[in-house]
């Protein structure tokens, strides 16, 4: 089960990242990846995307980082899943420890590394706003 002190920071963090925007507050880090090397790394944007999806700016999530929005519904599964089986006696699966989920998310996660940095349409779209 999920951890009550985990559950507060959380539940904190929600708060922090609803009421302050990370446009506009330096409190939140800048990506050092992409300060050092000026590219974006897969999670560049994450910080504005979940600002955006507390306030259900599902167009903004996108415009931020559109790999957040899978990221988040397989996370969101991952929780989910047992709740619901054992709730609704289901059998869903938690493809979670399917041996090949870590070597899929991996190879995905490189390829939008990749694809995000390259300044030509279609792919500068993937470049956060």
């Amino acid at each position: 089960m999920i951890n009550i002190g985990l559950l507060i920071l959380i539940s904190v963090m929600a708060v922090l990242f609803f009421v302050l925007n990370p446009e506009e507050y330096k409190l939140f880090p800048r990506c050092i990846f992409n300060s050092v090397t000026g590219y974006y790394c897969p999670g560049c944007g994450s910080q504005r995307a979940i600002h955006d999806l507390l306030h259900f700016n599902f167009l903004g999530v996108v415009n931020h980082n559109i790999l957040f929005i899978p990221a988040f519904l397989l996370i969101f599964y991952h929780y989910t899943s047992p709740v619901l089986n054992k709730i609704f006696n289901w059998k869903l699966p938690n493809i979670f420890y399917f041996k090949s989920t870590p070597w899929i998310i991996f190879g995905i996660v490189i390829l939008f590394w990749i694809i995000r940095n390259i300044h030509t349409y279609p792919f500068s779209v993937l470049a956060p706003n």
